[in-house]
């Protein structure tokens, strides 16, 4: 029993060790070509495209990666609480908001769409 719990701590401690280095990557790649991104996009990009490539297993990914994800509405608190400081400027914007979220969906819906029928040729 203890070796299972030995082996289920290792594998936690190296998935989210990858993803902290991946991270901490694209945080040194914002920083070094000062462009307006998030590094936790570019960490976001290395990681997929080191996924993609094989270059690491999914395995080493999953146990952590499977634990945030049952987690993950817990990181939109902060965020919904962060939209109550701005409730005036809601109330005053509000078509321009649902407006503009209801055509970026449909435009990435038809892009994301186009692009896999050409790509599944």
């Amino acid at each position: 029993m203890k070796k299972n719990i030995f082996i289920t701590a290792t594998e936690l401690v190296r998935s989210a060790s990858i993803l902290v280095l991946f991270l901490y990557l694209g945080k040194v790649i914002q920083y070094l070509s000062h462009l307006p991104i998030p590094g936790s996009i570019f960490g976001l990009l290395l990681l997929f495209s080191a996924l993609s490539l094989r270059l690491i297993p999914l395995d080493y990914i999953l146990p952590t990666g499977s634990f945030l994800l049952n987690y993950i509405t817990l990181f939109f608190v902060p965020v919904g609480v962060g939209l109550l400081q701005y409730s005036q400027l809601l109330s005053t914007y509000w078509v321009t908001i649902v407006v503009s979220s209801v055509i970026s969906t449909i435009a990435t819906l038809i892009s994301v769409g186009w692009l896999y029928q050409r790509l599944s040729k």
